[in-house]
């Protein structure tokens, strides 16, 4: 969007002549550019036009990104302190984040020197987050691939090109991101399978012999064939895994081959009981979230069509929905499902809607490779943003602390201080 469309729109918002649909259309500019350097120059300007002030205090541009990521609770309630103002309760969550926002933007000079001279009483949360001494950097590109006979390549220090042979398929390893499957050509002989495992903090990707492709998140598994030779074409994983299926015809080309993921079984990674639940697809775009610590086992769709199928239950998702195994066995489906946020790590992302601080806490350990502990009670706040996944563990702290959840580091353990 052009910046002087932006730039009319906020005048319009704080002048209170903003109607309904340029409303919608500022806060969804907003949703969409909270990453951007362009966000921070439209505060900029505003801060100059409304208030005496001519120069935005460095911190202050933070800050109030800061509030827009938060939860509309912490938003509302310092928007509130600021401005005796009360927001319509029917309002979308995404407008109240960017109204706040704005609200304590054009506060004034006044506001400036409520919230920013130390003399004066404070009448909103003022202090900036407590630093951090020590930090822990992202996680990135490791994973290690455990061969059929049991040899470990560790990928992240393998070189590029050709790693080994296994029946007819080439271990290519692409980039420093990507392990692929090579057919060349001969007879498939005996079909052996492997097993790529990412640590805490590690991601890599996989093409399959098919042509699929598998991404996978830290701390999760899977274990495939070097060839599909049968009338199915079947892997297991463990953990979290996207999936770009490749469509595969029968040799007479009639039929697809279905695809099928076996999701938390034992017995597919040798060990026994089945358990777990299956995914049955032919070609199609899907994430699966799996871990062992979550509440449920989530199948979010992007394309195509896949059946859930847990013992004698079974539900067919159709794209934007969402498969919930619950620890019941019952299988609940979310219709309006958020895709983005359910693929957003694969994207580099973290993303959250009105998150609680256990979930935000548990995929920042395993992409940090932490220990978390709770001092005390469990906070109640809730998280609303999207933050890449590429900055320092110090970064994401700060960003939550803005909701007054303050923490200790030592080493990877992070202590929730009460």
């Amino acid at each position: 969007m052009a910046s002087e469309r932006i730039k009319y729109l906020t005048e319009q918002f704080i002048n209170q002549t903003i109607n309904k649909e340029e409303k919608t259309e500022l806060a969804n500019w907003v949703n969409h550019c909270l990453q951007d350097e362009e966000l921070s120059v439209v505060l900029e300007q505003a801060w100059q036009k409304h208030t005496a002030t001519k120069q935005m205090p460095e911190d202050m541009s933070e800050r109030i990104k800061a509030l827009i990521y938060a939860g509309e609770d912490t938003v509302i309630k310092e928007a509130e302190a600021i401005n005796n103002i009360r927001f319509i309760p029917y309002w979308k969550r995404y407008r109240v984040r960017i109204a706040a926002a704005i609200f304590i933007l054009m506060a004034g000079s006044m506001a400036y020197v409520k919230l920013y001279r130390k003399k004066q009483p404070v009448i909103a949360k003022t202090e900036a987050p407590r630093q951090m001494k020590q930090d822990v950097l992202p996680g990135g590109n490791k994973a290690v691939l455990t061969l059929s006979d049991g040899t470990q390549i560790v990928l992240d220090s393998a070189s590029n090109g050709l790693l080994a042979k296994q029946g007819n398929a080439e271990l290519r390893k692409l980039g420093n991101d990507k392990l692929a499957y090579v057919s060349t050509g001969a007879s498939a002989g005996e079909v052996m399978y492997n097993t790529m495992t990412t640590p805490p903090g590690g991601q890599y990707r996989l093409l399959l012999p098919d042509g699929s492709i598998v991404w996978l998140n830290a701390a999760s598994s899977i274990r495939f064939p070097t060839a599909f030779t049968s009338k199915e074409r079947k892997v297991a994983i463990t953990g979290e895994a996207y999936f770009e299926v490749a469509p595969l015809y029968t040799k007479g080309g009639y039929e697809k081959l279905p695809f099928i993921v076996q999701v938390n079984t034992p017995s597919a990674f040798g060990g026994s009981g089945d358990g777990g639940m299956e995914i049955q697809v032919l070609g199609t775009h899907f994430n699966v979230n799996a871990y062992a610590e979550e509440d449920a086992i989530k199948t979010t769709l992007l394309e195509g069509s896949v059946k859930i199928v847990k013992g004698n239950n079974s539900s067919t998702l159709l794209p934007g929905q969402q498969a919930q195994l619950q620890n019941t066995g019952l299988i609940k489906i979310n219709r309006d499902a958020d895709t983005e946020e359910a693929v957003a790590w694969k994207d580099g992302y973290f993303q959250f809607s009105s998150a609680d601080l256990p979930t935000v806490l548990r995929q920042a350990a395993r992409w940090y490779n932490l220990e978390v502990e709770f001092a005390g009670d469990i906070p109640k706040d809730r998280f609303t943003g999207k933050i890449s996944r590429t900055v320092n563990l110090s970064r994401l702290l700060k960003w939550m602390q803005w909701s007054d959840v303050h923490f200790k580091l030592e080493g990877r353990k992070i202590t929730v201080l009460p």
